[in-house]
């Protein structure tokens, strides 16, 4: 496997400023995000090496079964017949903040729930909370050794579970307080990649920053280093922290740290240096093209799974080079309600939204 999510997959309902109706039974989920954001990366035959797990209820629809199915994944059904699908209510404010909401009871994933391939990917992405992740990085790590000792030394699926696979943190926005900072950092010695949201990490860290004024940048910036290069401890995982409509913010320890820009915008990535004499208006947004997004639900999610597999191809030191597939990943996301739409073009090669995905990074590529 080359990557799996424990984020789970849901049935939501969006609800959006009037006069716009709300989206119903809309396919959803961290987890089915995060595989898409991989899948869209990985066709077919590699697209087998994305995993993901589903309880899937009763109620589950057969026509998100056909969906799925049609990815060919490394999706794993988990029959509960006994209980409905988890469902959940995403509501976007006038301010542009998401209030999400559980509509039911949930099933969450976590290291019992993989499958023998599973235990074997390399990149695990995990959405929870801080002491949460401390024990699923355990969980995994325990669980991929008992299973090591299954098979001869020098057997492939052996080197594979005796390998550091990468772990990348996505908190879980309700617990991003203060209160839990202590923790957090706790659970950073724990984890290769540390990528909230910018209102996530705000709000953990105690800080607040306007990214329309240069001051702004100049904060985040020191608001990172004090994670990713403490001064009294060793080095911290690399920080990403996705910024929506403004791209991503990449914390590397001993690298340049750098914005760089979202798909649907024309800027270059840009040196965030506070020892440079003069600034640039960083948050200055050039031919901006918010038309082609429809609704960003998920948008960050993708962002990841993209990104754990831009790490294996450009390798694993390569924040940047992940960061350029997850934009990707995440700019098909956002251009419908629910998932993107898998089809043939005339010549027979799979596209995403009447587009190729290899076409669409190479152009973003060509634009840095």
């Amino acid at each position: 496997m080359d990557f799996v999510t424990l984020g789970m997959f849901i049935i939501d309902e969006i609800h959006y400023q009037p006069p716009r109706k709300p989206d119903m039974n809309v396919m959803g989920g961290a987890g089915l995000y995060a595989a898409i954001g991989a899948r869209l990366l990985r066709p077919p035959p590699s697209s087998s090496k994305v995993g993901w797990v589903i309880h899937q209820g009763h109620d589950f629809p057969a026509h998100f079964k056909a969906t799925i199915d049609s990815w060919n994944t490394g999706c794993e059904f988990i029959h509960t017949p006994d209980r409905c699908t988890t469902r959940a209510c995403n509501r976007y404010e006038e301010n542009g903040h998401r209030a999400f909401e559980y509509l039911n009871s949930k099933i969450r994933v976590d290291e019992k729930s993989l499958t023998g391939a599973q235990l074997t990917s390399k990149a695990y992405h995990l959405i929870c909370s801080a002491q949460r992740c401390i024990d699923l990085v355990k969980g995994i790590t325990a669980r991929r050794a008992v299973e090591a000792n299954k098979y001869e030394s020098g057997t492939e699926t052996r080197c594979l579970l005796s390998a550091d696979p990468v772990f990348i943190w996505e908190p879980v926005p309700d617990l991003c307080l203060p209160s839990e900072f202590p923790k957090s950092l706790e659970a950073l010695r724990h984890v290769d990649v540390f990528s909230p949201n910018l209102e996530e990490f705000c709000s953990l860290t105690s800080i607040s920053v306007d990214l329309d004024r240069p001051r702004g940048w100049l904060q985040l910036r020191q608001r990172c280093k004090d994670i990713v290069e403490p001064t009294n401890s060793l080095p911290g995982p690399s920080a990403v922290i996705r910024l929506g409509e403004k791209g991503c913010f990449i914390a590397q320890p001993g690298q340049e740290y750098i914005k760089v820009p979202p798909y649907y915008e024309q800027e270059c990535e840009t040196s965030i240096d506070p020892t440079e004499s003069h600034r640039t208006d960083l948050a200055t947004r050039l031919g901006n093209s918010s038309g082609n997004v429809v609704d960003p639900t998920g948008g960050g999610n993708a962002f990841l799974g993209g990104f754990a597999i831009g790490l294996q191809e450009c390798g694993r030191s390569d924040i940047k080079g992940g960061t350029v597939y997850g934009t990707i990943a995440a700019s098909f996301a956002i251009e419908q309600v629910g998932v993107p739409t898998l089809g043939r073009s005339a010549s027979g090669e799979e596209t995403w939204n009447g587009v190729k995905v290899q076409d669409r990074l190479t152009e973003y590529r060509l634009r840095r």
